[in-house]
């Protein structure tokens, strides 16, 4: 499989997106000369109250995304939009402009919150989404969803599972595991001179493995009505005890110059597994060619559960926009309307999934090898923790995970008290 950020596009984006290449390298300049007269507050690049529309995007590193969605707002006949490139902290810089009510209309947010949605800082897009949203997988719509209406339009899927070299289990007698308990006994087997078996984050796989061991332990997180915690249960303790036992024996790769997010280390041999997002297919591929494979997480004990966990961005509509219609409108002609831009989008620069079904059937780059193989893992197993799954209860129970992997503390004790905590939390975003 070999990947490109050249790709065969429709003459409309071909025309869209013939700068790209020319200009990708100077893309952060260019928007520095355009955007200097916006607010110093946003980074430089924030673009507000000038007429027209302001669409805000956080900074993305991958060469070319700037210029493809400047160009894309420059192509946009329907009104004026300047995009907002937004450099920093974007999740409080947003968040301050929604809260004014001015300066942003249209944007992207990953992490779309109930109390924003009630208390009117969001636009109600279910009547975009309605006549569509069979299109969409659940564990997309989940995100998007409070209390019975869609805020936002679902952008990009961004896979997070395991990563392996099939080469190294072969050469080592180890088959692919099929639950969480052999996935640690492989770590543990796999270390040796200079490689460890798992390479789950320098936290030694507190974060990621946090929301990943109650889903495949059979507990999940929060209930269907999301009104109670549901993570502190034995098989869940087990997960995270077997999670220690491999800390414990040396299985972890901790440390590392990069985490898990760059695959560098796994890239460099240093470990034999990686959790790692589908955005670092291409890089990895380049390195190992076809010696690259992928897993969900396996289930623990007795579950039949796996899981891949998913993340996304999400296209929104700010409530005051300066004229809310036209806002809504540009927002469904670009993430909705535009299969050839969303394709561009998930596949031209980085790596992620369209989130609609028949625009990720119908991108070409998706439908073979590993990449096919992430596809399908991610349809049969995604799950994502949706808007009432609020950053403090990820903190309790992550803080809890530190303390049994790298601490040596005692499972039980510490879930059921990251629970009583995420339990008060969940409460308090009661309507």
């Amino acid at each position: 499989m070999t990947f490109s950020r050249s790709h065969r596009l429709s003459p409309n984006l071909s025309a869209r997106l013939s700068r790209r290449t020319l200009l990708a390298g100077a893309g952060a300049g260019a928007a520095a000369l355009t955007l200097a007269s916006c607010g110093s507050n946003d980074g430089g690049t924030g673009a507000g109250g000038s007429g027209g529309l302001s669409q805000w995007y956080h900074q993305y590193g991958e060469d070319g995304v700037q210029q493809a969605v400047e160009d894309w707002a420059a192509n946009y006949e329907a009104a004026e939009v300047t995009v907002a490139w937004t450099l920093g902290d974007y999740a409080s810089k947003l968040s301050s402009r929604l809260l004014s009510g001015s300066g942003v209309d249209v944007f992207e947010n990953n992490q779309i919150d109930p109390a924003s949605a009630r208390s009117g800082l969001y636009a109600d897009l279910t009547d975009v989404m309605d006549p569509i949203k069979d299109q969409f997988s659940e564990v997309a719509l989940k995100p998007v969803t409070i209390d019975g209406k869609i805020w936002g339009i679902p952008m990009i899927t961004d896979p997070q599972l395991l990563w392996y070299r099939p080469s190294l289990l072969e050469a080592a007698g180890i088959a692919v595991p099929t639950t969480f308990e052999e996935l640690m006994q492989a770590g543990i087997e796999l270390t040796g001179g200079d490689q460890k078996g798992l390479f789950v984050g320098n936290d030694g796989g507190a974060g990621v493995f946090s929301q990943a061991i109650p889903v495949v332990a059979g507990a999940g997180l929060l209930n269907d009505d999301a009104t109670q915690v549901t993570f502190n249960t034995p098989e869940v303790v087990a997960g995270f005890a077997a999670l220690q036992a491999a800390y414990k024996a040396g299985a972890m790769l901790v440390g590392s110059p990069t985490d898990w997010t760059d695959p560098t280390s796994f890239n460099a041999g240093l470990a034999a597994i990686t959790w790692q997002g589908m955005w670092a297919l291409p890089a990895m591929v380049e390195q190992f060619g076809d010696d690259v494979a992928a897993m969900a997480i396996p289930p623990v004990g007795g579950s039949t559960t796996s899981a891949v966990m998913v993340s996304q961005w999400n296209e929104q509509v700010a409530a005051k926009a300066s004229d809310l219609d036209a806002a809504k409108a540009m927002a469904k002609a670009q993430w909705v309307d535009d299969a050839d831009f969303q394709k561009e989008f998930a596949v031209g620069f980085g790596f992620h999934i369209p989130p609609r079904t028949a625009t990720a059937a119908d991108t070409t780059e998706l439908q073979d090898g590993v990449a096919k193989q992430v596809v399908d893992l991610t349809t049969e197993w995604g799950f994502t923790a949706g808007p009432f799954w609020a950053p403090a209860m990820g903190t309790a129970l992550t803080d809890a995970i530190i303390r049994i992997v790298s601490e040596n503390a005692d499972p039980a004790t510490e879930l059921a008290a990251a629970q009583a905590t995420a339990q008060q939390t969940l409460d308090s975003l009661a309507s």
